[in-house]
């Protein structure tokens, strides 16, 4: 009878009707009957109609979209921590203390230094260069030709110390493990980088001071130093020309003043009558006018800057393939450069043929790299001529790039 009842209520469409249709058979029904089949209505009115509610498909695209991110991040920091173990300790150390590291690795340096040529001119310098040079170089390296370029134009004497390109025996006492270095002898200082000893020179003809430290300090470098202990250097300003600190400038002697004012204080006839002398009074004077300091603009010191970066970023890593081209012209040009080194005069018969053998077949190599990171012409020639023209063709009618050399 209950089973019939319970039947019954389930095809009753309301869970109310329900419960009361089953209330008013309480005596057809006992009470332990009738609570079971309350139970048993309720547990199937539960599977027919469920309170709980369904998600949103938006709601479960928001979960998905959290998942993802969640992963995502996690594998991130996963990869990160791998990569930072795996490189930890290969990051570059600053290296702080530079000038007393420096100065006592100058301490260091043989004295007097193996001066292999010692270079003079018949003419006076074009400006006083009071201190004593030494330079040490490879006489193969463009960068070494550049200093010697500059400081020839300059007539500034030096001393050159020809460094062993394979055992760099002459230069084992420097942190600096490249040529050129220049030694100022009078206060024991030492200068790195072909454009910062230039730029360095330059500022002091430019505009002398008591010392040449004075100068040097404004050129700072950035010394860095790796897990395996090679220091290197960098220095960031090395193009500028810079105007060292009023109290540092040299002062005029009283000499040189009343020269200067007698000078200046020359009536207009003194000075017709000047203009009319010999010709060696003129060449005097042309000596004269080269000593005269004209302070260059913004622009055209920007403009130095300009090619003496095109200089080293350009031109200079085109000559590498162009004179080592094959390993034979590589050996010919190696025998060359034995010659003109006086090499047979200054190394034994044994190193000179590791130099000449061994350097020809690493040049080239270098050559071959210079060719494929720059993108040179397949030609070559054809990428040094192209550099020539664009050099010829912005100086176009005048002598110089402003009158005046600065490489």
């Amino acid at each position: 009878m209950s089973l019939c009842l319970i039947s019954t209520s389930r095809s009753v469409p309301s869970s109310l009707f329900r419960r009361s249709f089953l209330s008013f058979n309480l005596r057809l029904l006992s009470s332990n009957q009738y609570n079971n089949d309350i139970i048993q209505a309720e547990k199937q009115q539960l599977k027919i109609n469920p309170t709980t509610p369904k998600q949103s498909p938006r709601f479960r695209r928001y979960h998905y979209y959290l998942f993802s991110i969640a992963t995502g991040a996690l594998i991130g920091t996963i990869y990160a921590l791998r990569h930072v173990r795996k490189h930890e300790g290969n990051l570059p150390e600053y290296v702080t203390n530079v000038e007393l590291l420096e100065r006592k690795a100058i301490e260091t340096r043989p004295v007097p230094p193996p001066v292999t040529k010692h270079i003079t001119f018949d003419a006076l310098p074009r400006k006083n260069f009071p201190f004593n040079i030494t330079l040490y170089q490879y006489v193969t390296c463009p960068f070494c030709c550049k200093v010697r370029a500059y400081l020839n134009y300059n007539r500034i004497p030096y001393d050159i110390v020809e460094v062993n390109s394979v055992t760099h025996t002459e230069t084992k006492w420097s942190l600096y493990n490249k040529v050129p270095i220049v030694v100022i002898e009078n206060e024991q200082i030492q200068l790195n980088d072909s454009s910062m000893i230039i730029s360095a020179i330059e500022s002091y003809l430019r505009q002398p001071t008591k010392k040449f430290k004075n100068i040097i300090n404004l050129y700072e470098a950035i010394v860095q130093k790796d897990q395996k202990g090679n220091i290197s250097f960098n220095y960031p300003n090395r193009y500028f020309i810079f105007e060292p600190a009023v109290l540092d400038r040299l002062e005029t002697t009283n000499e040189e003043q009343q020269s200067t004012n007698n000078k200046q204080s020359k009536s207009f006839f003194a000075k017709l009558f000047s203009r009319s002398t010999a010709q060696s009074n003129n060449d005097s004077k042309i000596v004269q006018s080269e000593n005269t300091d004209k302070k260059k603009s913004d622009e055209e010191n920007e403009f130095e800057r300009q090619w003496r970066e095109w200089v080293d970023n350009k031109f200079v890593h085109v000559i590498s393939p162009n004179i080592y081209c094959t390993v034979g012209q590589s050996i010919s040009t190696f025998r060359w450069f034995s010659k003109a080194g006086d090499w047979e005069e200054i190394f034994p018969w044994y190193q000179r043929w590791i130099i000449v053998y061994l350097g020809a077949i690493v040049m080239r190599g270098v050559a071959i790299h210079l060719k494929k990171k720059y993108n040179l012409n397949d030609n070559v020639r054809i990428s040094l001529y192209e550099c020539g023209d664009e050099w010829v063709n912005t100086i176009g009618d005048k002598d110089f790039h402003g009158k005046t050399i600065l490489f």
